[in-house]
């Protein structure tokens, strides 16, 4: 990953803790908007609304006042519109080397960001409207410096456990899922579900036993921590002879699905479907067309799996897909099946899930299962992994690098 895609991400994370924060640190029913209409973040309380705009400017080794037009630009078009509305206006901006007293944003470069001349700030210039009162609006605004990534990541933890979650599951647990919950709230289109309040957000955190693990969580310093307790939670049920078991797999948002898929089944199967005991054929169902699982099948019957995709000729039978496969012991008590694995294109008969529901349901990668009924059943999402990293949690690798 090169440094300015790490820089990014990390900005990215850097507003979903500085979310976090406002979050934690508001009264139980004041309402949070993650990736509000106004800011980035919005706290309503009874009398107020405070919108908070964050900026991580990990490369810039010092403040400058033009690094900030930007925003301001845009916080002056707000303020416009809103002049009677009891609104306050925070910047809360990070740079590399700065100092941590936050500087003095005055009259003159407010002046100077709607004098500016640079192209990319031209529509900015153009919607703030002639004759704004610029003194009203620096009484609602302050700016603040927000301290280096790895101090916000600790206040939080900080916050969480004030907060009453247990120390020894803040790093593993409460933490990450909070900044997937954030994570998942800022892409919800409906404004109304982006809000939460911090009792809902500390109640949701206490339920959750698993831990989250998404893009946004894998990109956390704590990525190899999160995967061993990840692959612990597995464990549980993974050990258990006869769960019947379906992956749903979405191989766009998986960088190594193509060289990966047949030797994760292969090892899936060589640890977890080759006793007498195990006699629930696991299902892989694939965001693919038929060519494409066509293709899988030849590749697992060069490494001597049979999957069956419940054709008859060219049509699909629903009853020999989910027929029982023959069963023999060969040589030393060995168990030979007609076939190891059932396999299913989602888009083409993926609903037929249904109809036979299972014990565990992985959905790998970022499918989409809305047609899948889940009532009653174990769901696992491994989200943001790599295949490689899906094998290590599901017990069927030591290594996922």
């Amino acid at each position: 990953m090169s440094r300015t895609a790490d820089y990014t991400i990390q900005g990215f994370l850097y507003q979903f803790n500085k979310t976090a924060l406002e979050i934690l640190s508001a009264q139980d029913d004041d309402k949070v908007t993650v990736e509000g209409i106004i800011e980035d973040i919005e706290v309503a309380t009874p009398t107020t609304l405070k919108a908070v705009q964050c900026k991580y400017h990990e490369a810039s080794t010092s403040f400058t006042a033009s690094a900030v037009y930007k925003p301001l630009l845009q916080m002056l078009k707000h303020f416009s519109d809103n002049q009677f509305t009891s609104i306050r206006y925070i910047l809360f901006a990070h740079f590399s080397g700065a100092s941590t007293l936050p500087p003095a944003i005055d009259k003159a470069i407010l002046e100077a960001a709607l004098a500016s001349k640079d192209t990319k700030l031209a529509k900015h210039v153009k919607a703030v409207p002639p004759g704004i009162d610029l003194d009203s609006f620096l009484g609602r605004f302050t700016m603040e410096f927000g301290p280096g990534y790895d101090e916000i990541v600790k206040c939080v933890g900080e916050a969480l456990k004030a907060n009453g979650m247990p120390s020894g599951e803040i790093e593993t647990l409460a933490y990450p899922n909070a900044i997937h919950k954030i994570a998942t709230l800022s892409v919800k289109h409906n404004v109304a579900e982006r809000q939460i309040t911090k009792k809902d957000f500390l109640s949701e955190l206490t339920a959750i036993r698993k831990t989250a693990i998404s893009r946004w969580t894998l990109a956390l310093k704590t990525r190899d921590k999160l995967l061993q307790a990840r692959r612990k939670q597995l464990k549980i049920h993974l050990d258990k002879n006869s769960r019947l078991r379906y992956f749903v797999i979405d191989p766009s948002s998986i960088e190594d699905y193509d060289s990966e898929i047949v030797l994760f089944l292969s090892d899936y199967i060589g640890k977890y479907h080759f006793k007498p005991a195990h006699i629930s054929t696991p299902i892989l169902c694939v965001h693919a067309n038929r060519e494409e699982i066509q293709e899988i099948q030849h590749r697992l019957y060069q490494k001597g799996i049979v999957a069956t995709d419940g054709y008859m000729g060219s049509k699909f039978e629903e009853s020999f897909f989910f027929r029982e496969p023959l069963a023999s012991k060969g040589v030393g008590g060995e168990v030979k099946r007609e076939f190891n694995v059932r396999i299913i294109s989602c888009a083409d008969h993926g609903t037929v899930l249904n109809n036979r529901k299972c014990d565990d349901l992985f959905i790998i990668g970022d499918p989409d299962c809305d047609a899948l009924d889940t009532v009653d059943v174990n769901v696992e999402r491994l989200a943001g992994a790599t295949m490689k990293e899906v094998k290590y949690v599901m017990g069927v690798s030591n290594v996922y690098e």
